[in-house]
């Protein structure tokens, strides 16, 4: 009569429970990871992304503490496994979660970092979806590649756990700090244009959202830019008057409140002291408000944040004109604050008394979306 196997063969109860949890958080924080980066999902999702965004954040924070728990515990001993059952989780979500720190932790990271951290969460999160996708069709259909490097059996141990921890992690650093593939961003389809897409030297951004269905099409030949509210000569200012004012340079950060960021974006408009100048806003004006052309979209800002001498109105970026995604033909940038502020194909500037509730912060935005507040 075969005799039961030990209890130091066998793996303790809480480690099976923690390894299925840990499948089960990851797929979530692919769900919304995705719905927070996919404009087509993202789009539908509008009122519950504030939601869905503090759900990533706490989902990422689960899925760090069950990749630090069997550490922590004391792992089986003789216990022989196969070798990647746990170091390509462990060598891959380990740089899944300092990536997704530095997107988190804004401030705390330069924003070259934070932008390439943004490329390699998204990577690193489609190997190891990819190889959780593998390893359970092999665990279901009971299929034992031949390949010994795919299924050699190994006792795991403390040491070759950390070994594993450390290199991803310290992977995810240099991955972040130096960008050895860059090629892989070039993979990505050019967004499509205003014209015929970004021209070379043209940023590009990880995403182009949007409230509504599509990008509004805007027809410069007939675009007119009404300012209005309480001023004494209200405007109506064609594409061509607007660039005829004095421009304004600015080369600043674009950082987006779901974690990515683009360095150094070269913007060129008009600073709304010009149209203050031309429109004469009565003595009682407190804030400023904008309008899209998409007829959904609105923002407010108090007249001192819209008088700071880095927001502008633009109408170029990176020396051409704007992408049709990225607000042709005209937009706001509010380099301080997070890009929900920078509201895209601005069509009406109101001088006010009094404020409007911006579209994002009626669904739970701050108002005063600085970079760190939340």
């Amino acid at each position: 009569m075969p005799s039961a196997p030990s209890k130091a063969r066998r793996w303790p109860r809480p480690l099976r429970y923690l390894h299925h949890y840990t499948i089960v958080s990851f797929a979530l924080l692919v769900a919304s990871g995705l719905a927070l980066y996919l404009p087509a999902i993202h789009r539908f999702m509008i009122p519950y992304i504030p939601l869905v965004y503090r759900l990533h954040i706490l989902l990422g924070l689960v899925f760090a503490v069950t990749l630090l728990v069997p550490f922590v515990r004391v792992l089986p001993k003789g216990r022989r496994i196969s070798k990647w059952d746990w170091t390509l989780p462990v060598l891959l979500g380990s740089p899944i979660v300092a990536t997704g720190i530095m997107l988190w932790w804004v401030s705390a990271f330069p924003s070259g970092m934070r932008s390439r951290a943004f490329t390699w969460h998204g990577w690193l999160t489609a190997c190891l979806g990819t190889w959780i996708l593998i390893h359970a069709f092999l665990k279901v259909t009971g299929i034992r590649p031949r390949s010994r490097l795919l299924y050699e059996r190994v006792d795991w141990e403390r040491r070759r756990f950390l070994v594993s921890l450390a290199t991803g992690a310290l992977g995810a650093l240099v991955l972040t700090a130096v960008d050895p593939a860059a090629w892989l961003r070039s993979l990505r389809s050019a967004p499509r244009a205003g014209s015929a897409g970004p021209p070379p030297g043209v940023q590009t951004f990880p995403a182009y959202y949007t409230v509504v269905n599509g990008y509004p099409e805007i027809d410069v030949a007939r675009y007119r830019l009404v300012v209005d509210g309480e001023v004494e000569h209200p405007l109506s200012l064609t594409y061509a008057e607007l660039q005829s004012l004095a421009a304004v340079h600015e080369t600043q950060n674009f950082q987006c409140v779901t974690g990515w960021s683009v360095p150094n974006v070269r913007w060129k408009g008009v600073h709304l002291s010009q149209l203050a100048l031309l429109a004469k806003p009565r003595s009682s004006v407190q804030y400023v408000h904008f309008y899209s052309g998409d007829g959904v979209y609105t923002e407010c800002l108090r007249l001192a944040e819209a008088f700071d001498p880095t927001v502008l109105l633009a109408y170029e970026m990176d020396g051409a004109p704007l992408l049709r995604e990225q607000g042709y033909p005209l937009r706001l940038v509010v380099p301080k604050m997070y890009g929900y502020k920078s509201i895209k194909w601005v069509v009406r500037v109101n001088f006010s008394a009094e404020p409007i509730t911006g579209y994002w912060e009626h669904f739970g935005y701050p108002t005063e979306a600085y970079f760190g507040s939340r």
